[in-house]
Formats: structure tokens, C-alpha cells, sequence
């Protein structure tokens, strides 16, 4: 008799062991789920803010820094309709802060103020080593190069008759999100005509170390 409330005994133990800590836990994972879905819900409700006119200075500054590289992606290297996502891989960024010292008519930089142009726009310091030593970049797939062990060198050249033509779109923020959009026509100078080329979308973070107040965190390339 004393073996079997023995039995029972411990065999009711195990049990409330088991209702304590199933039930808990249960409980716990509730709440998870809910602070989870409360959390996507309050994401949802977040809404885009129209930040153009407030913005529209330091968009075309940053825009004036990268649209060679723009305008050489969309003309040269896609076809019509494609959309397509650039990945920063250094190279790239390299590629894109290039334009920025075209415009300033240089054909050259040293290696140091070409990588603090990089740091300014992406928030990452330029890998010199990883391009490759040539005496003219490869256009429309390389806008700089290495020309010897101090400078790099940039593409250089003129569009003729037809140029690109940028309009800033929008500028919306969505918490700690940026997106910019411009519009890219080619101008016809003999014709005095224009003719739709794409958009170029950004996603930007702030950043007030930067002259641009932002760095670029990705971009999006669309052909008409």
C-alpha cells in the first residue's frame, strides 16, 4: 500500500512539473507572436513622407557626383525594359564615385583623395588594390583604373549630340528609410528633342559625417 501511494505520489509530481513548465512557455511564445505581429502591424502603418522640396539640393549634389555612371549603365549596357539592382561590391563603388571628378574635368586623382570621395558617398573607404592596372579605363564597364602606383585614372569623353538629362522625381522617408527617384531623358541637340531613357531609384541613410548628409545603401537602374 505504502509502494503505491509512493507511486502515485511521485507520478503527480511529475505532472504538475510538466503543467508548470508546458503552460509558461505556452504562454510565453503567445506573447512573442503577438509583440511580433504588433511590431509588422506598426511598420505597416508607417508612412511615406514627401521630403522633395525640403531635400532637392543635397539629392542633385549626390546626384551630380554619380550620374556618369548612370548614364553609362542605362545607355550602354541594358535593353529596353530591364530593371536591375546594383551590387556595391567595391569595384562598383569605385565606379560610381568616378563621375564626381569628370565633372570637375579631371582625367586623374591621387589615390587618397579618390578614396575619401568613396568614403563620403558610401561610408566605406575605396580598396585602390582592386582595380586593375590599365592606361585607359574600359568604358562602359570600367570608369576608373589604375594608371600607376599613386593616381588613378578616370574615364573622360563627350556625349555628341544626344546627352542626358536628370529630374529629380521624389525624395519619400519611411523611418530610417530614404528612396530617390529621378527621371533620365537623352537630349537630342540636333532635333532639340527629348527622348525618355529611365530612372535611376537610390536608397540613402543618413549620415552627417558625410558632405552629402547621406550614403548611398543601394540603387536601382530602370530602362524604358
Amino acid at each position: 500500500m505504502k509502494c503505491s501511494m509512493s507511486k502515485l505520489f511521485r507520478s503527480f509530481f511529475i505532472f504538475v512539473l510538466i503543467l508548470i513548465i508546458v503552460f509558461p512557455a505556452t504562454g510565453f511564445a503567445a506573447k512573442t507572436k503577438k509583440s511580433s505581429s504588433a511590431d509588422l502591424k506598426s511598420n505597416k502603418n508607417v508612412q511615406n513622407t514627401d521630403m522633395t522640396e525640403k531635400y532637392k539640393k543635397p539629392m542633385n549634389n549626390i546626384l551630380e557626383a554619380t550620374q556618369l555612371f548612370y548614364s553609362v549603365r542605362l545607355n550602354y549596357s541594358m535593353k529596353s525594359g530591364e530593371s536591375k539592382k546594383i551590387k556595391l561590391t567595391s569595384l562598383e563603388k569605385q565606379n560610381i564615385a568616378a563621375g564626381r571628378q569628370i565633372l570637375e574635368g579631371q582625367s586623374r586623382i591621387t589615390n587618397f583623395a579618390f578614396s575619401q570621395r568613396v568614403q563620403e558617398l558610401f561610408g566605406a573607404n575605396a580598396r585602390i588594390a582592386s582595380l586593375p592596372f590599365k592606361t585607359e579605363p574600359d568604358v562602359p564597364k570600367e570608369l576608373v583604373v589604375r594608371c600607376n602606383s599613386n593616381y588613378v585614372k578616370l574615364a573622360v569623353g563627350e556625349w555628341g549630340e544626344e546627352s542626358p538629362v536628370y529630374k529629380l522625381k521624389s525624395v519619400t522617408k519611411k523611418g530610417k528609410k530614404w528612396k530617390v527617384v529621378f527621371k533620365v531623358n537623352m537630349y537630342d541637340s540636333y532635333t532639340d528633342s527629348m527622348q525618355p531613357l529611365g530612372k535611376v531609384i537610390l536608397t540613402l541613410k543618413k549620415n552627417k559625417k558625410s558632405v552629402y548628409g547621406f550614403n548611398i545603401k543601394g540603387i536601382i537602374l530602370k530602362k524604358m
